[in-house]
């Protein structure tokens, strides 16, 4: 299986209907395999963001800490302790509506009834408000131009 061909990819604009729900882009939905999804707090350039992860992700997540040769076994369970603490797990319905608990739409500054944009990140997307989205856009293409002087993608 091409890692690329079941990548999540791109930047789209939906709508949160009044449950709380988002419509994930058709191509994103076979990349969530059974539908389960974990959502996690976090944030992106200085902003918050709600991230979505795979099951890959999430996996990657926990073996990053373990291949964390510097910490101890107990900065180890901390840290996986702190993640397992900020997720929730999540799924995504067969029309690929992902339901997003009320409280968590408060720290991303997502409201229901709003347009959100979610960005594609390989093995997980991000969903912001379009303002923070327009914010974190500024720094994130300040700092790809620097890093694309290394390797002349854009």
């Amino acid at each position: 299986m091409n890692q690329s061909e079941h990548a999540l990819q791109g930047a789209f604009e939906h709508k949160l209907d009044p449950k709380c729900r988002v419509s994930v882009p058709s191509d994103w939905r076979h990349v969530a395999g059974s539908g389960q999804l974990r959502l996690l707090q976090s944030s992106s350039y200085g902003l918050p963001t709600l991230r979505i992860l795979t099951e890959e992700e999430y996996d990657d997540m926990l073996k990053t800490v373990d291949g964390m040769e510097e910490w101890s076994p107990a900065q180890k369970k901390k840290m996986k302790g702190k993640l397992h603490s900020k997720c929730q797990k999540g799924s995504m319905s067969e029309q690929g509506k992902l339901l997003i608990p009320k409280a968590w739409c408060e720290r991303p500054g997502i409201e229901s009834g709003e347009a959100i944009k979610l960005v594609g990140r390989g093995t997980y997307f991000e969903i912001l408000s379009l303002e923070n989205y327009q914010a974190m856009k500024i720094s994130e293409d300040e700092e790809t131009e620097r890093l694309n002087e290394e390797v002349d993608f854009f």
